[in-house]
């Protein structure tokens, strides 16, 4: 193997593995705005319910962004899985 063929497998590798960890990043992210909700179901009837929506409005927003940018940064397609 030539040095221009590892380094070019090192380099889809490492594009892979990044690849993972923000779609993991984003699964994880998902699942704690899916627990939030469900934890703070309690309080659907009560002046406390706008906050809660507001947490998590705010929470989606970040986890989306920060995957925008990290699939900017690293050149990470969006894979259809999510």
């Amino acid at each position: 193997m030539e040095t221009g063929e590892m380094g070019s497998a090192w380099t889809e590798s490492a594009k892979r593995a990044m690849e993972l960890y923000v779609e993991s990043g984003e699964k994880m992210g998902k699942m704690m705005l899916e627990l939030h909700e469900r934890s703070t179901n309690w309080a659907k009837e009560t002046m406390l319910a706008p906050l809660f929506e507001a947490q998590r409005s705010a929470g989606k927003q970040m986890i989306e962004t920060s995957v925008e940018m990290a699939r900017k940064l690293y050149g990470i397609a969006k894979s259809n899985g999510i």
